[in-house]
């Protein structure tokens, strides 16, 4: 109770940890040195106005920690410093250990208990439950004087330079940044600067875990281990919407991008597939870390942002969208097609001949939501077709295309979301694909039960979806909801279900992503097993400090037919 607690805190059997986490601290605004020194001597060039973690709240190993620096002069000029300006000097200091929690080894302790189990936490709550349920035999030790460590004490100097990667040795410590003014004759300024303390380092992502292959029916032989390629679908999480407020059961330090986009990249080197679909990533996030890291390992990519005008974001403006990898060593790219859902909305909607203009710019307003399909078409390197009625590329391999699709996420919006799918198979139809091998992979925001998936699987929809009751603007009346297109997903064809789970949050938790195929050119081999609830869970949802996105990905293993499917 916090009674009991109460008592412990005025019999103290703990000691509360330093509150570590990225403030900055004024260094002695007030003070002065006596001297004979004229004032105008002893006061520093520059003085430090502001001083952050730029959302870096744990800083990584070998990432380096992300600062903001804003300086102002003499004659009230305000700057940023990115370590440029000499009237300034920069220290890092490494602090002492401070132990991860007990019972969340992600957490940074705030509270050791010195008198009974000998352990950290970090919370009131997680120290009762240690000091009430831990058993003996899971207690630390009592160190031997008995002294009670000051966890602010030793600091260490370990650099001298405005940036700093921490290493291994920073790791369970946290970081000290002073920013120290100069005097014209080089001394340090008592005045005018500031101090930033981290949290405790934490290592690098581990290697990403394994998952296992579900094949579907029969083993593997060797002509379909040479034969098959691997896809890989993934809503990765734009760092735009990583937000405190959304996601407020993630530790600020996983929920960075500094920590996630390391995750993020060893589960796409992990798996090793040949064609890698990502939704949500940021133009910057492509262009500074998604291309060059993947070409690295072999891929060459083509991005695509949504039609939505640029965000203003950490400094600068950005978009996100739709980025599609591949493997040069197998395929060669053919072709890239943009599906742009609202021009092809207007289109069709000057088409259905919309007599009121207010009925008709209503109905362009509430289509316009900016999301679009990016439409890359591949070249098998390694596979030749062996049939006359095969799409054959320039080189006489398997063609294949591959669509990469983020449908909108209102869940007031069903209507939208419909609207797009035919717009995407309307496209699909006009590209001329007869026994083209396609593959439509992404997050369609809609689950298993949907209009969306029912139109996309059957080709058409029961007039009595509930989908279909809610048409505020009489958008769905003005379509042909019906076409031809034989399309399958990859998990409900090799599992007899969908995945449980792709996207797993506190507010949502259920399947909206997929991995769509042409089951008459080719055959689904394996899918990769989706992680159980009870994983997911481990740090309430997701994203979380080992899962790097709210989104679960999806791996699927194809092979080409050798001849059209009658």
């Amino acid at each position: 109770s916090d009674c009991e607690f109460a008592k412990l805190l005025t019999d103290g059997p703990y000691v509360m940890a330093a509150g570590y986490g990225g403030r900055a601290y004024d260094r002695g605004s007030s003070s002065s040195r006596s001297g004979s020194r004229s004032d105008d001597e002893e006061q520093p060039i520059v003085t430090v106005v502001r001083a952050e973690l730029v959302r870096g709240h744990r800083p990584v190993v070998v990432s380096e920690v992300p600062v903001y620096v804003a300086l102002k002069d003499r004659d009230g000029r305000f700057f940023e410093d990115k370590g440029s300006c000499s009237n300034v000097r920069y220290r890092w200091l490494r602090g002492p250990v401070v132990k991860p929690c007990f019972f969340h080894p992600h957490k940074m302790s705030q509270i050791r208990d010195v008198a009974k189990t000998f352990q950290c936490y970090c919370s009131k709550e997680c120290f009762l439950r240690g000091w009430h349920n831990l058993p003996q035999h899971m207690w630390g030790c009592k160190s031997d004087d008995g002294a009670v460590e000051e966890p602010i004490a030793e600091w260490t100097e370990v650099a001298n330079t405005r940036q700093y990667c921490p290493t291994k040795e920073d790791i369970d410590r946290p970081l000290r940044l002073d920013i120290l003014p100069l005097l014209k004759d080089g001394r340090d300024a008592v005045t005018g600067g500031m101090t930033i303390t981290t949290g405790t380092v934490i290592p690098t992502p581990k290697e990403a875990r394994t998952r296992r292959m579900i094949s579907n029916g029969g083993t593997f032989n060797a002509e379909w281990l040479s034969k098959q390629f691997k896809v890989m679908n993934w809503n990765v999480l734009a760092d735009l919407y990583a937000t405190e407020s959304v996601y407020r059961y993630c530790e600020k330090w996983a929920l960075s991008w500094t920590w996630r986009k390391h995750l993020i990249l060893k589960e796409l080197k992990s798996m090793a597939a040949d064609i890698i679909t990502l939704q949500e990533v940021q133009k910057d996030a492509f262009d500074d870390w998604f291309r060059p890291q993947l070409a690295e390992a072999g891929y060459e990519g083509v991005f695509q942002q949504k039609k939505r005008e640029p965000i203003f974001h950490r400094g600068k403006y950005t978009a996100e969208g739709c980025a599609t990898f591949y493997k040069t060593t197998r395929f060669k790219r053919v072709d890239k097609q943009v599906i742009d859902y609202d021009r092809m909305s207007q289109t069709e909607l000057r088409n259905s001949h919309v007599a009121d203009m207010q009925d008709a710019d209503k109905s362009i307003q509430r289509l316009s939501k900016g999301n679009v399909a990016l439409v890359v078409i591949l070249e098998d390197l390694a596979i030749k077709t062996t049939h006359s009625s095969q799409a054959t590329g320039p080189n006489g391999g398997h063609v294949l295309v591959i669509v990469n699709t983020h449908i909108l996420c209102d869940p007031s919006a069903a209507d939208v979301k419909l609207w797009q799918s035919h717009m995407l198979i309307q496209h699909m139809k006009q590209m001329n694909i007869d026994h083209m091998p396609m593959l439509i992979a992404g997050d369609f925001n809609s689950t298993p039960e949907s209009a969306v998936y029912e139109y996309l699987r059957r080709g058409s929809i029961r007039a009595d979806h509930e989908d279909l009751r809610h048409d505020p603007c009489g958008l769905l009346g003005k379509l042909n909801l019906q076409h031809r297109l034989c399309l399958a997903t990859a998990y409900e064809t090799c599992n007899g279900r969908e995945a449980q789970y792709t996207n797993y949050t506190e507010d949502f938790k259920g399947t909206l992503d997929y991995i769509w195929f042409s089951p008459d050119a080719l055959a689904v081999l394996a899918i990769s097993q989706v992680d159980d609830e009870s994983q997911l869970t481990q740090e309430t949802a997701l994203p979380s400090s080992t899962r790097p996105s709210d989104h679960v990905s999806l791996v699927a293993t194809f092979m080409f037919h050798d001849a059209p499917v009658d």
